[in-house]
């Protein structure tokens, strides 16, 4: 019972992880500006998103890696 709750929340976790991953904007150069794209002087430089999603992504890393040790201690 506990185990299949764990995979469950697992699953959910590693799928809002993932999503936090891919809502941050880059933080280096890359070939983007290499080829002629925006360095963010238009833009601006980082917002309260950016920041939110850095917080959102070392929360839901900790919980994943918590996580999967339970799972493993489980199972072992």
């Amino acid at each position: 019972m506990i185990e299949t709750v764990l995979i469950v929340l697992e699953v959910i976790v590693c799928i809002a992880l993932i999503g936090a991953v891919l809502l941050q904007s880059g933080k280096g150069g890359g070939m983007g500006s290499t080829f002629g794209g925006s360095d963010g002087a238009f833009f601006g430089k980082g917002n309260d998103l950016d920041s939110l999603m850095a917080r959102a992504t070392i929360y839901l890393g900790a919980a994943f890696a918590v996580i999967t040790m339970a799972l493993a201690k489980l199972n072992a």
